[in-house]
């Protein structure tokens, strides 16, 4: 180990503070890190028994307070899990991944002992009479029992490799974490009730966290979600660092490790916070932002109240626009902009985003976190249990999101220029009318489709043009073969193909001139395509007419060489016409899309493209069809424009 890098660890774990901008100078601000200095560091929290013993009492009389149908509802799950029989997970199912690249079919019965674990939990904190406990305690000794808390598709990391996990090293990945906190909540909740039922429960909770992610987070700087091991990271850093921050102040006794392990996610996660741009946006998108932003907002709020709030991040404007990006790409209702492999149907956690709110007392969060609890949850006495972290916090905060005003901010304008990513909408404060969302970028965002130049439209919040998301995760998904699945490939996206040729993966593959003022784009996306595409300039402007809601898309191009006629795509879910020679319609249920091009200047190629997917096809139906301009022409330079038109269906 380098000399530097040894005496840095070895102070860390002594408990020594190090000056984080000397470890991390140039790498970003540390604004968590400086806020826990500032405030005393360990002594900031002194008083964990105490903020258990409110927590607890917080959400016990909660609990207590529901309305009977929602305690009606909750023993009614927990009812039905008495009789679950635990799923199998044998060593041929976990193998599966590395065998055949299926990664859900063993996630699926992971991720089911956990959920119905959380039905069970949920239903003896309503109960209190001990009828759920022998079924939790076979959950809790199930999960125990796992080889691996690590999921097929992450147990790679160790040095062993793919394939089984080695019980001489414990990985700390997303679920493993999930699993941690899990236990943690349950031990910390039913705590007296398990050592009733056996006082080897909750030791043995407190063994597999202490060998499986103590012991490992504070013993290893070479996890590259860490932040440390010179790879950028993204939302498995503040996700893991999450759940280990929860873990250790719910279930760690001990003052000194309880504390290093405070400041060592608090530095970790300032690696994820300094990789931010200015703008808060986030280049994995909005369904990734629950376990990107989102984690970061419970995070923080963890830090704040165990430390009774001397932690305070609530003029920090960088952590506030992380929030505020998800009102910015919401479309309507479970629409958001979803490009990278966001889903174009998702609906963040309400709790995060009342948190952001609430820190930043902000209406447009607060607000919006209602519209999504209500959105998610429509029957106000159902209360939830996607996991037993988030029946929590769906608990805490019912109250008050049920009391908040349900509304989406519809703003009119976002331009995020460090993400470069734009979205604007003819009619503020509405979903009625014409929504447009376009984005420059480069191809090596975190969770990247190949698609520099993409961009969507809905009319009256539906999906008219549209980006396809991604399908259901394989091996193939995260592999060097990644952009041989259709769905990443930028002739699947609303870009142009120049000389046969679609845009490559890397950093180097970007939009460049980028410029955005007073409704109006434009870039050159010729840097995005490989020089074998032989393009020199390929501008691309989008003008968006609110008033008439209008978009329309100029380009000019210069090519080094003609190899074929290059070919301008536009993916769509609806119906087209395309019988007039210049003009195409697509037709919605409440208003048609036409799409007007020169003739002249190109033909029409209409294809639809079957969709299998179990997770596409919810969203789209079966198939979704490619409309693609094909130029006519053989000139190195050259000049065109699509209008796009959205009316109304008359009544």
């Amino acid at each position: 180990m380098h000399v530097k890098k040894l005496i840095c660890t070895l102070l860390l774990f002594s408990g020594i503070s190090i000056n984080p901008k000397a470890q991390d100078a140039g790498k970003g601000w540390n604004y968590l890190y400086e806020e826990y200095r500032k405030k005393g560091s360990d002594a900031a929290f002194k008083d964990i028994t105490q903020w258990r013993k409110e927590r607890y009492r917080s959400v016990t009389e909660k609990i207590a307070a529901l309305p009977a149908a929602s305690k009606a509802l909750l023993l009614k799950e927990a009812d039905k899990a008495l009789s679950f029989n635990w799923p199998s997970l044998p060593a041929t199912l976990y193998l599966q991944y590395r065998d055949n690249g299926n990664r859900v079919n063993f996630e699926n019965a992971q991720f089911e002992r956990r959920k119905i674990l959380a039905a069970l939990v949920a239903g003896e904190l309503v109960d209190g009479k001990g009828k759920y406990i022998p079924q939790i305690v076979n959950g809790l000794w199930l999960i125990l029992e796992e080889s691996t808390w690590v999921l097929p598709a992450h147990i790679g990391a160790q040095k062993a490799g793919s394939g089984l996990p080695d019980p001489a090293e414990p990985v700390v990945d997303l679920f493993a974490g999930e699993t941690a906190a899990t236990l943690s909540w349950a031990r910390f909740l039913l705590h007296d009730q398990l050592d009733k039922f056996s006082p080897v429960v909750n030791k043995r909770i407190n063994f597999e966290l202490q060998r499986r992610i103590i012991a490992p987070f504070l013993e290893r700087t070479d996890f590259w979600w860490m932040g440390w091991a010179g790879r950028s990271v993204n939302n498995w850093n503040i996700w893991i660092n999450t759940n280990v921050l929860q873990t250790a102040l719910l279930s760690i006794n001990e003052t000194d490790i309880r504390n290093k392990v405070i400041e060592k996610t608090i530095r970790s996660a300032d690696n994820f916070v300094n990789g931010y741009p200015d703008d808060g946006g986030c280049d994995e998108g909005p369904t990734y932002w629950g376990h990107a932003g989102g984690k970061l907002i419970e995070f923080i709020d963890l830090l704040s109240s165990a430390s009774k709030h001397q932690l305070d991040w609530s003029h920090n404007e960088l952590i506030h626009r992380i929030g505020a990006y998800i009102y910015k790409m919401h479309v309507d209702s479970s629409r958001f902009v979803n490009f990278a492999d966001a889903s174009a149907s998702t609906i963040p956690p309400g709790h995060t985003v009342y948190l952001y709110g609430a820190a930043f007392h902000d209406p447009l969060l607060t607000n919006f976190s209602a519209y999504l609890s209500r959105l998610e949850n429509p029957d106000s006495n159902r209360v939830k249990t996607p996991s037993l972290a988030f029946f929590v916090y769906n608990i805490e905060y019912r109250s008050a999101l049920l009391q908040a005003k349900a509304a989406a901010p519809y703003t009119a304008e976002n331009w995020l220029p460090d993400l470069q990513v734009l979205s604007l909408r003819s009619s503020a404060g509405e979903a009625k009318g014409l929504f447009f969302a376009a984005q420059c970028g480069h191809n090596a965002e975190s969770h990247n489709h190949n698609d520099v130049g993409n961009f969507v439209l809905y009319m009256d919040g539906k999906p008219t043009l549209i980006d396809v998301g991604v399908g259901t995760y394989t091996k193939q998904t995260f592999s060097a073969d990644r952009y041989k699945l259709w769905f990443m490939q930028s002739q699947w996206h609303n870009c142009p193909t120049i000389n046969g040729v679609q845009q490559r993966d890397g950093r180097q593959f970007q939009a460049t001139a980028v410029q955005y003022a007073n409704n109006k784009l434009s870039m050159d996306i010729a840097a995005a395509y490989p020089a074998e595409a032989q393009v020199q300039l390929w501008k691309r402007t989008f003008t968006f007419n609110p008033a008439k809601t209008s978009l329309q898309l100029s380009e000019a191009y210069q090519l080094k060489e003609w190899k074929e006629p290059f070919l301008l795509h536009f993916m769509t879910c609806l119906p087209a016409d395309t019988s007039a020679p210049g003009r195409i319609m697509l037709k919605g249920s409440t208003a048609n899309l036409l799409l007007t091009y020169d003739p002249a200047l190109f033909e029409v190629i209409a294809e639809e493209q079957e969709v299998k997917d179990g997770r596409l096809s919810p969203v789209w139906g079966d198939h979704v069809t490619r409309i693609s301009l094909k130029s006519r022409g053989k000139a190195l330079a050259g000049k065109h424009s699509v209008g796009f038109t959205m009316s109304h269906n008359p009544r």
